[in-house]
C-alpha cells in the first residue's frame, strides 16, 4: 500500500542510497564532481516532486522502479570501474568507458521487458485511483530479516575477499550485481508492462491515474511545509500570466 508514510520514507531512503553510491564513481576524472553535483541536484528536485507534489501513479511507480534497479546497477558500475582501474588506472578513458556498462545492460533489459506482451495486469482500480494488487503474504519460515541477510552477505564477501583477493571479488561483484539487476527487472516485468499500459490509457483520459490513498496523501501533504512551499511556487508562477 502506498500511503503518505511509505511514500515519504521509502523515496527519501532511495535518494540517499543513490547519492551514496554515486559518490563512489570515477572520482579521479576532472569533471566528475561537477557532474556529480548536477546529478545530485537533479535527483534532489525530482525526489522533492515525488514526495511532496506528485499525484500521478504511473510517474511515481516508474520512478521508484528505476531507482530500485538503479541502486544495484550503480553498485555494479562501481565494481566494474574498480576492476577496470586496476588494469588501466583510475584516470584512464578505458576505465571511464567500462563504468556505465552495467547500467546500459540494465537499461536495455528494461526496454525489452517494457515492450513485451503483457500477460497479467498487476494493478486494481477504483475509478482513476490505482494500487498494486495485494500479494500473498510470505510464510514465516521463508520471511528472512533484511538485516540478517545483509550481515550474512557482508561476512561472506569479507571471507571471499581474503580468500581470492580484491580483484577477483570485484569481478564477481560486477557480474553478480548486474545479473541481480536483470533478475529484479524480470520479476518486475508485469509492473513494468502494466505501467506502460497505464501511460497509454492516460493519453485518452482527461485526468491521469492517481494513488488509491490520494485523499490521505493530500491530507498529510497539507501538513508538510515542503508541500506548502511547492504550492506557493506554483501559484507564484501562475500569477504573473493571470
Amino acid at each position: 500500500m502506498i500511503d503518505s508514510d511509505n511514500l515519504k520514507k521509502f523515496t527519501w531512503f532511495l535518494f540517499v542510497f543513490l547519492v551514496f553510491l554515486l559518490a563512489f564513481g570515477p572520482s579521479g576524472f576532472k569533471y566528475f564532481w561537477p557532474a556529480f553535483v548536477v546529478v545530485l541536484l537533479s535527483a534532489l528536485m525530482w525526489t522533492f516532486y515525488l514526495v511532496y507534489a506528485c499525484e500521478r501513479f504511473a510517474v511515481y511507480i516508474t520512478s521508484i522502479t528505476i531507482m530500485v534497479v538503479g541502486v544495484f546497477s550503480l553498485m555494479a558500475c562501481t565494481a566494474a570501474y574498480l576492476v577496470a582501474s586496476r588494469f588501466w588506472g583510475k584516470t584512464s578513458i578505458a576505465a571511464l568507458m567500462i563504468w556505465p556498462v552495467p547500467m546500459g545492460i540494465a537499461s536495455l533489459t528494461y526496454w525489452v521487458l517494457a515492450n513485451g506482451k503483457p500477460s497479467f495486469h498487476p494493478f486494481e482500480y477504483d475509478g482513476i485511483k490505482v494500487q498494486p494488487r495485494p500479494q500473498k503474504k510470505q510464510k514465516i519460515s521463508t520471511a528472512y530479516s533484511p538485516l540478517l541477510v545483509a550481515g550474512a552477505t557482508t561476512l561472506a564477501a569479507s571471507m571471499f575477499t581474503k580468500t581470492v583477493g580484491s580483484l577477483t571479488t570485484g569481478m564477481v561483484a560486477m557480474f553478480g550485481l548486474t545479473t541481480f539487476s536483470m533478475t529484479v527487472l524480470f520479476y518486475a516485468r508485469h509492473i513494468i508492462r502494466g505501467l506502460r499500459t497505464l501511460r497509454i490509457q492516460e493519453k485518452t483520459m482527461p485526468t491521469p491515474y492517481t494513488f488509491m490513498q490520494i485523499d490521505e496523501i493530500r491530507e498529510a501533504r497539507s501538513r508538510w511545509w515542503f508541500s506548502k512551499l511547492f504550492k506557493w511556487v506554483a501559484s507564484w508562477r501562475k500569477s504573473p500570466g493571470a
